[in-house]
């Protein structure tokens, strides 16, 4: 038996423990109700119904006994065939004996008269079926009824004292015969059967009742179970939130690191292994029935752990369970078919001590991953205050690439010395909601480490490649930041998009950044953008953090001098030896320059003066939309 399967039983097995209470108390019950059925019958029914008329003869035999005598009395022939008479209307069926005792001085019981309708008793013959019954009414000089006990034809005695001078001298008794008791039997069998039959529909009912919501649990447990990896889906969070804000929850977020090149390089089935022993790796870590895990995306796992944010340790214990994570999908490799795969995750914690909404935890914890994947996966990173963003413009740049609203504008770089069109630059815009449009520097610190950017960056390289394959002469020059180079789901995307005619047409300009942490790793990127065929800009070149030999590594095609420096290159004597000194670095190299910013005729003329080519400014053509551009 599965231990899921152990634990729905265990959960049932007070409510099935009930259910035979249940079943017990009415086994017991019956009887004792059939017990006071009969007794209410006796009392209410039966006995009232001869006692009554008993009672009027013993008042009339008392009377004329009072004078004769009890004894002398019933000698008379003709008073005892009178009060044969009078008795016989009580004589029925249901009574088997009818008769009239005497207790003589001796002690001894003998026969007054016998009305039974078989084995009648002479007058004054011996009674010898005496037992305690009978003197009970002696003693206690009322009447008294005796439930027979062993039903061997009677089923009820009812015995009435009959007095002489204040003295029981007698007793008049009936026999009741077991018919009657088998006629109430009878009626009770039937009320019996009519609740045993009743509680079985009732229990019947409780145990398809049961077994309905059993199978519900089920049915709703697979709704909620990923098939693949056997924890929850994301419909079990949406449908649970009241559960998740019950109690506190660190939220956790890990992503299997490269996955997509697994499936790449070892398919699909391998791929949905791997899921499935990370998942086990990761429910081995966590508490069953406490705990949630939640496949959250394609090779990314949400994990609430129930914490206790007050404890003093709290922050300690949150970062050693997600290194503790971490290391055991690490632990070893994972053997598919003879493939071993070395597999590591990275993941981000939110670590609250306040209750927040579990959407706020989640995209705290998210970007929290974004920066543990950014600083070379294989990590854990907590999210810090340093990694808010302002929420209305994500939201806003979120509807918009949801929405297509994402378009470039094309600024030519131009060849100064003959005029003609080198290419032109794509610089982003979103169109708002209403309308309004959005520059970059209005939202890109907003969106920066997170899937939007991302998001964005794919909708601007899918723009730009549908206008290069629309627009055969063109070429276009796009920017991506240090972060969407690290990132291989865009450049699994570029591979995918671009083909060569397009390659050869789009240069990727870089723009130095402190992103660039990895020199080595970073050119590995870059490699893989020189495979797809684009050519490389390096841009804002000057004042970045980058030096000379990292260019040198990268070695790209164009070196685009930042604006800064030569906005005023005709006033600074310092900006126009920067720029000589670049120029010449780059003739060494066989790299093309470029001038931003050329604002004015005589800036421009300054530029050309150092030898500079290609130049880009407002003065020589501002950015526009491509259906006001005409191509060159």
């Amino acid at each position: 038996m599965r231990r899921r399967e152990r634990k729905l039983l265990w959960d049932y097995l007070p409510v099935f423990l009930v259910l035979l209470g249940i079943l017990l108390s009415i086994y017991l019950i019956v009887p004792k109700v059939k017990t006071i059925i009969e007794n209410s019958i006796i009392k209410n029914a039966v006995v009232p119904t001869v006692s009554k008329g008993l009672d009027n003869i013993i008042d009339i035999i008392e009377r004329d006994a009072s004078r004769v005598g009890l004894k002398e009395l019933f000698k008379n022939e003709r008073f005892r065939e009178w009060l044969k008479d009078r008795v016989s209307i009580f004589l029925s069926d249901d009574v088997k004996y009818a008769y009239i005792l005497y207790f003589d001085k001796n002690g001894k019981v003998r026969y007054l008269a016998d009305f039974s309708r078989e084995e009648r008793a002479r007058y004054w013959q011996s009674y010898n079926a005496v037992d305690s019954s009978i003197y009970r009414v002696i003693q206690e000089k009322k009447t008294v009824v005796i439930k027979q006990s062993d039903y061997t034809g009677l089923w009820l005695t009812l015995i009435k004292p009959i007095r002489e001078e204040n003295q029981v001298k007698g007793a008049f008794i009936i026999d009741f015969s077991i018919s009657k008791l088998q006629e109430i039997q009878s009626i009770l069998d039937r009320i019996k059967e009519f609740i045993l039959v009743v509680s079985g529909f009732i229990i019947l009912s409780i145990i398809v009742s049961i077994y309905q919501f059993i199978r519900y649990r089920k049915n709703l447990s697979k709704m909620y179970t990923d098939p693949l990896t056997n924890v929850y889906n994301r419909l079990f969070m949406y449908e649970n939130l009241d559960l998740l804000k019950k109690y506190h929850y660190t939220t956790f977020i890990a992503d299997i690191d490269f996955f997509k090149r697994i499936n790449d390089t070892y398919g699909h089935d391998t791929g949905d292994a791997v899921l499935r022993e990370v998942a086990n790796r990761l429910k081995s870590c966590v508490r069953e029935g406490e705990d949630i895990i939640i496949r959250y995306g394609g090779e990314e796992f949400l994990i609430f752990v129930r914490s206790n944010p007050s404890s003093e340790d709290y922050r300690l214990n949150v970062i050693q369970l997600a290194s503790r994570l971490k290391n055991e999908v690490s632990r070893s490799v994972i053997n598919y078919n003879g493939i071993k795969i070395k597999v590591t995750i990275s993941i981000g914690v939110a670590v609250c001590r306040d209750n927040i909404d579990i959407e706020q935890a989640i995209k705290m914890a998210d970007m929290a991953l974004y920066r543990a994947k950014q600083n070379g996966r294989n990590r854990v990173e907590i999210y810090d205050k340093g990694l808010e963003m302002n929420d209305k413009n994500i939201s806003i740049i979120k509807e918009a690439v949801d929405n297509n609203n994402v378009i470039c504008w094309y600024q030519p770089i131009i060849n100064l010395r003959t005029g003609k069109i080198l290419k032109y630059e794509s610089l982003v815009r979103i169109i708002s909601k209403d309308g309004k449009l959005i520059y970059p520097h209005q939202f890109l610190n907003a969106i920066r480490r997170t899937y939007v950017h991302v998001d964005l960056t794919k909708k601007v390289i899918e723009y730009n490649v549908n206008v290069l394959r629309n627009n055969p002469r063109m070429r276009i020059s796009m920017n991506l930041s240090a972060l969407d180079i690290y990132n291989d789901d865009i450049l699994d995307y570029m591979d995918f998009l671009i083909d060569k005619d397009i390659s050869k047409r789009l240069t990727i300009e870089l723009l130095e950044s402190e992103d660039i942490e990895d020199y080595e790793f970073f050119k590995e990127k870059i490699s893989r953008i020189r495979e797809i065929g684009c050519s490389i800009a390096i841009d804002d070149f000057g004042t970045g953090y980058s030096n000379f030999t990292h260019i040198v590594e990268l070695n790209p095609d164009y070196l685009k001098i930042d604006g800064s420096i030569i906005k005023d290159i005709d006033i600074n004597p310092r900006s126009i030896a920067i720029v000589k000194a670049i120029k010449h670095f780059a003739d060494e190299l066989g790299i093309k320059v470029i001038a931003e910013y050329i604002h004015s005729e005589y800036i421009l003329r300054k530029v050309l003066e150092t030898g500079i080519i290609y130049g880009q400014g407002y003065f020589l053509k501002e950015p526009l939309p491509l259906k006001k551009r005409k191509i060159a």
